[in-house]
């Protein structure tokens, strides 16, 4: 019995080491290729490839395999995606979550595999050097845009904002929400990369908001913006930008730009300990990004909760909240508002 147990508890080490990046590699393949399209309407290995003009024993061995990973469903001889499939392929948060699976296998693979050389002083890659990389890190980041507006709607203050700062505004898609809703509003995204912030212009040019809003081009430690002004200024996964010496210069500006009673709402990941987060695999995963980011020359790590509380007191702030946006820590709103607490 000793000896049966030792073998299972080897096979199952053994699938453990490779399940995770297999399941990855499989899956991409699949959307690369077009192959979850293709089973929409399900098929068989030799009807796939005839669709597709594959080879058919690479075809019948991808289907097996993506159906192994529970990738696909089987049903009378007949592939179809499964449902998380479906969430990936075409469902509302698809084209984010398809460039999440991308930053994996392009950005964090390979990155992580350079770590061994990176622990003994080898110098870090710079992040953003890669236009498709830097793409795929924004549009990954908007899986979670949808959650992310309603838990920001929920922070005392946000729904009567009237003057909006968007700090690394991105795409421009949180100006746009923001406005949209409130049609007495007016916006200002600070971004620092000019193709971005030229995206957020087209961007908010073809909607009805592009009037009130308007894009600053440039570091927000350093363009000409008014203080005591904005009722609300956003900070949207961009903290891990800015390093332990500049990140007080960071909130103390954010601070001054806000008018009396004004929130600064910052949205961020977190390494969490909670029972969540070790339940949904979270933990994990946000400590690996972690890594991911200190692994570059000029990305920083995530914030520790506690430190950042300490900092927005240190620089004005005195009520403190938190709001979370997806459960177990990847992510949540850190927010502050400034004036005494009452």
């Amino acid at each position: 019995m000793a000896g049966l147990l030792d073998r299972l508890r080897f096979g199952r080490r053994l699938a453990a080491a490779t399940r995770g990046q297999l399941e990855i590699a499989v899956l991409r393949s699949g959307l690369d290729a077009g192959l979850f399209e293709a089973l929409k309407e399900p098929k068989g290995p030799a009807e796939l490839a005839d669709a597709l003009e594959l080879e058919l024993d690479l075809s019948a061995a991808w289907l097996r395999a993506a159906h192994a990973h529970g990738l696909l469903d089987l049903r009378e001889g007949k592939y179809r995606p499964s449902a998380y499939v479906d969430w990936l392929h075409e469902g509302a948060d698809a084209a984010g979550a398809r460039a999440m699976v991308g930053q994996v296998t392009l950005s964090y693979t390979p990155t992580l595999a350079r770590l061994p050389s990176l622990l003994k002083g080898e110098e870090r890659p710079v992040f953003g050097q890669d236009r498709e990389e830097a793409i795929r890190v924004a549009e990954g980041s908007r899986v979670t845009e949808k959650v992310a507006f309603r838990a920001l709607h929920r922070i005392p203050g946000v729904s009567a904002a009237r003057r909006i700062l968007d700090i690394g505004c991105g795409a421009g898609s949180y100006l746009a929400e923001l406005l949209g809703r409130t049609r007495d509003a007016l916006g200002t995204g600070v971004e620092v990369d000019p193709a971005v912030a030229e995206r957020a212009r087209q961007r908010l040019r073809v909607t009805e908001v592009s009037r009130r809003a308007q894009i600053v081009e440039g570091d927000f430690l350093e363009v000409d913006l008014p203080r005591d002004a904005f009722d609300l200024v956003l900070l949207n996964n961009n903290l891990h930008y800015f390093d332990a010496e500049d990140r007080p210069r960071l909130l103390a500006r954010a601070y001054e730009s806000l008018a009396a009673s004004g929130v600064l709402a910052i949205q961020t990941p977190s390494i969490s300990d909670s029972a969540t987060a070790r339940a949904m695999g979270a933990r994990a995963t946000m400590a690996t990004f972690d890594l991911f980011l200190r692994s570059h020359a000029n990305l920083h790590g995530l914030p520790l909760l506690d430190e950042l509380d300490a900092e927005l007191r240190a620089v004005g702030f005195q009520k403190l909240g938190r709001r979370p946006i997806v459960p177990g820590g990847m992510a949540l709103y850190v927010w502050a508002r400034k004036g005494r607490e009452p």
